[in-house]
């Protein structure tokens, strides 16, 4: 373990460079909502940065669920792989689940960005179930939160990568408004369960307590941006 943590301190670092040098300065709301102990961080996905300022705002080792594209990058991709990141892989979804849960019950904090996407500033994407199921697998509190950076603090990088084209949106100067929610649980009467008659009405529950925990995002972003004004 020590050995990782070299690796994601590694990380750390870059992500305190970079932030020295793109980022005015940090407003963050709500300090006293941090619980302590493993939870689930849920955000939204303006910018491929905001991430970046969450390990100085939660003091312990965080594990991102990270798109398997970036593992394969050269020298990046090796130091997230052993900074203990977890990769999700379209179509395997299952396991990255597993390996998030993995990291909770050894006490440990996951991130997730349940839009699986940026959203470049715009409305939240459709976000995945993925969160959800991990909070009612390991009963760890979802701890929401909503990121604005002014549109013109931003700037937008197309490349291509892996035979696709990517567009990336990065804070490139200017402050960043963070604003942190109450933990939150689903529902106690919410249940997975393996039993085929009843997929659909799971899938259903599901559905409806992802969509709560994004409106709580999204009442973030609007608080947030109202502290940019």
């Amino acid at each position: 373990m020590a050995q990782l943590d070299i690796w994601y301190n590694l990380t750390v670092a870059f992500a305190r460079s970079y932030m020295a040098l793109f980022m005015e300065s940090i407003h963050v709301q709500g300090y006293s909502n941090i619980p302590r102990g493993p939870k689930i961080i849920v955000a939204n996905h303006p910018n491929a940065t905001d991430g970046f300022v969450l390990p100085f705002i939660f003091r312990e080792k965080l594990h991102y669920m990270v798109e398997e594209d970036l593992f394969r990058l050269p020298i990046l991709g090796k130091i997230i792989k052993l900074a203990d990141q977890i990769p999700v892989q379209i179509g395997r979804g299952r396991e990255a689940l597993r390996m998030a849960q993995e990291k909770i019950n050894m006490g440990h904090s996951v991130v997730i960005f349940p839009e699986g996407h940026l959203n470049h500033g715009e409305a939240l994407r459709r976000a995945g179930t993925g969160a959800t199921i991990l909070a009612l697998q390991t009963k760890a509190p979802v701890v929401p939160i909503g990121f604005y950076v002014p549109a013109e603090s931003t700037k937008t990088f197309i490349r291509h990568m892996f035979d696709r084209t990517t567009v990336g949106r990065w804070q490139w100067g200017g402050k960043l408004y963070m604003t942190i929610g109450e933990p939150w649980l689903p529902g106690a009467s919410a249940t997975l369960t393996d039993a085929k008659d009843n997929l659909d009405r799971q899938y259903q529950s599901l559905r409806l307590l992802t969509e709560h925990m994004m409106d709580r995002v999204s009442e973030l972003v609007a608080q947030a941006n109202s502290m940019a004004r």
